[in-house]
């Protein structure tokens, strides 16, 4: 049964599209390095999407070679050392992606569509129970906006995509084509679902090294 704080998560995002169940390599493997309520998450609900597809549970395991190879390659958290790990648990349709370090909390948050990585500060207790305070409290904090996409007039974009689009499958992104990084508009009639691996590829090959970082 989902705790509290994902059932408030639920009244705001529901559970919407099935994804790949989570599997016992997930949790031989992830245990001791994500909060437990996370893993209970993968158990119940597996990598799906909510509120229509608006924000997904991410498969660290399918994730890695993109997480390690193609988006955090070449980035250094300031306050982590260079074999800090880096684990995605949850992403937006447009491919935004948020990471866990194990004791650490809540690393990163990457916005490979506009070449923005955000630094974020440790959790506030460095405790088996404030990193799971910390997981609970984000999926409870969480709404719409959270996962949003919005346009050059600050308007949402999602529900207007989704209506255009549809559904997404789980290894699929809203993509901008052209891209919004070599001169593409943040329009409706400007997406496509699109492979997301192969996405953030070409999004970073566009970005190179020269990611905007905001601490």
């Amino acid at each position: 049964m989902a705790d509290e704080d994902f059932e408030l998560f639920l009244t705001k995002l529901p559970f919407s599209i099935p994804g790949p169940a989570c599997t016992d390599e997930h949790v031989t493997a992830y245990t001791g390095l994500v909060p437990d309520c996370l893993i209970s998450y993968w158990q119940e609900f597996g990598f799906s999407g909510f509120g229509n597809g608006t924000a997904w549970l991410v498969d660290p395991i399918e994730w890695k070679v993109t997480t390690e190879e193609v988006l955090l390659d070449r980035v250094q958290h300031p306050r982590l050392g260079a074999d800090a790990q880096y684990i995605p648990f949850v992403r937006s349709a447009f491919g935004k992606v948020w990471f866990w370090t194990p004791g650490y909390g809540i690393s990163l948050i990457v916005d490979p569509v506009r070449g923005v990585l955000f630094v974020k500060p440790p959790a506030r207790m460095l405790t088996p129970t404030g990193f799971e305070r910390a997981m609970l409290s984000f999926f409870g904090a969480s709404s719409m906006e959270r996962f949003e996409f919005f346009d050059k007039n600050e308007e949402p974009m999602f529900e207007r995509t989704h209506q255009h689009l549809g559904d997404l499958r789980f290894d699929e992104v809203y993509r901008f084509a052209p891209g919004l990084l070599v001169g593409g508009a943040a329009i409706v009639e400007a997406t496509h679902p699109f492979q997301i691996h192969v996405h953030m590829a070409l999004l970073r090959s566009v970005i190179g090294d020269d990611w905007y970082v905001v601490a």
